[in-house]
């Protein structure tokens, strides 16, 4: 009975705590062929921006030592949002950057998202409280704590803030899937640690958007410590940048929403859609725009990961099926974590070599529905076929998943229930 009541618990409360809608998977424009790409992601709430070349990191420890580098080169003020932060030993020496800037006169801003001290990954083992870093000067505060307020109002449990993001002087800006924990940057064994991906942009137009967004956030949560946007410098990029980038940021001020973008690119595609999704759970119609894709032709591959969470996994399983029967290419990892694979973490979208998506959206119902989220479109053959050899290398391990196996998992190791708990809660 408690198997069955938890879901339909959860249901009740996901259905009266959405911060957006999947209905731009299937409704004009975003859902319409005919309708420029362009066209729909400015429908969809994206700010437009030339963007320069990030730096593209993929290997944990490689972010962390230059993430810990752009930290100390702070002088003004640092920014930082992410959904699961805490200490551990691996990252003793960053969060010691932190608190010595802040010291130095530095403003220092760190949001966590409460579901932090919740953690369930293999962080939970290591990690200790973030603090400490009052007592150097840091301004910290969580999103949306546990309170009797919160357990009055439950389907305020549900909206989380997913985002991971950093701005530095108002001229950096970061963002990607990367958390500030163990798992994501803190261990030493490469089997603990995530694939997964960061992007930093030498890029004054982008910072000054996050900061804009981060002052608001701030402001929403902080009753006793408001944060005054005009004390934040901003500046403007110079020269011809040659990137073209559409940002999502799907949060409090704003109507950008994660729904249209993925849609609108769908929609557009004429060849190909490549997908690292992470938690593919899909509703109806977020199934539907990947299927009308399919019927115009359009290849869908999706590289799905081994989660060491079973219940995620086994939820994973039963609904494989659903995506190999509608024709997608389904790639898998069945060695998984045993076999020496990271879990992979990674969100990213690439559309007929021409559109990548970066940032912390997953490709599910919770991130289009009840998550904060921050992602950036962005148009370059260039930039898409780095992102292609990227995906190449993460493949390798990966066997394509036949009809007669996604049978076999869904029937042999998938879970109902499990399901249901991780469509709307995971």
């Amino acid at each position: 009975m408690k198997k069955i009541l938890l879901p339909l618990l959860l249901t009740l409360v996901f259905f009266t705590s959405c911060v957006s809608s999947t209905k731009p998977y299937v409704e004009p424009p975003f859902a319409d062929p005919s309708v420029p790409a362009e066209e729909k992601l400015l429908a969809g709430g994206a700010t437009h921006m030339a963007l320069p070349e990030p730096e593209c990191y993929f290997d944990a420890k490689e972010f962390l030592a230059r993430y810990t580098e752009i930290i100390s080169e702070a002088e003004d003020y640092i920014l930082i949002s992410t959904f699961l932060g805490s200490g551990c030993e691996g990252l003793e020496e960053f969060y010691d950057t932190l608190a010595r800037k802040a010291e130095e006169g530095v403003d220092v801003y760190l949001i966590l998202d409460a579901i932090s001290s919740l953690d369930m990954t293999e962080s939970k083992k290591y990690m200790y409280p973030l603090y400490f870093l009052k007592e150097s000067g840091v301004h910290l505060i969580e999103y949306s704590p546990m309170s009797i307020l919160r357990i009055i109002a439950p389907q305020n449990l549900i909206i989380r803030d997913h985002r991971k993001l950093v701005v530095v002087d108002g001229k950096t800006a970061v963002l990607g899937g990367m958390n500030m924990n163990y798992i994501s940057l803190g261990s030493d064994d490469v089997i603990d640690l995530q694939k997964d991906s960061m992007y930093v942009f030498e890029s004054a137009n982008l910072a000054a958007c996050l900061t804009d967004e981060f002052v608001t956030i701030w402001n929403t949560i902080s009753v006793t410590d408001p944060l005054d946007r005009s004390s934040l410098a901003s500046y403007e990029d110079e020269g011809n940048l040659p990137l073209s980038g559409y940002l999502f940021n799907q949060g409090p001020g704003t109507e950008a929403s994660m729904s249209a973008m993925y849609a609108s690119l769908i929609s557009s595609a004429e060849s190909e859609i490549i997908m690292l999704p992470y938690m593919a759970l899909l509703d109806d119609n977020m199934f539907e725009s990947l299927k009308s894709a399919v019927a115009r032709g359009v290849k869908v591959k999706m590289y799905l990961p081994i989660d060491s969470r079973d219940y995620v996994q086994k939820a994973l399983y039963w609904d494989y099926w659903r995506l190999v029967d509608a024709g997608f290419e389904v790639w898998f990892e069945y060695s998984g974590r045993a076999a020496g694979n990271a879990l992979l973490h990674q969100k990213l979208m690439i559309v007929d070599g021409r559109w990548t998506v970066i940032g912390s959206s997953n490709f599910n119902y919770r991130s289009m529905k009840s998550s904060f989220e921050i992602a950036l479109a962005i148009e370059s053959e260039a930039f898409a076929e780095k992102s292609l050899t990227q995906v190449e290398e993460i493949s390798r391990d990966m066997f394509l998943l036949t009809p007669e196996e996604a049978k076999r998992l869904k029937k042999e190791k998938g879970n109902f229930f499990n399901y249901l708990f991780s469509y709307y809660g995971g």
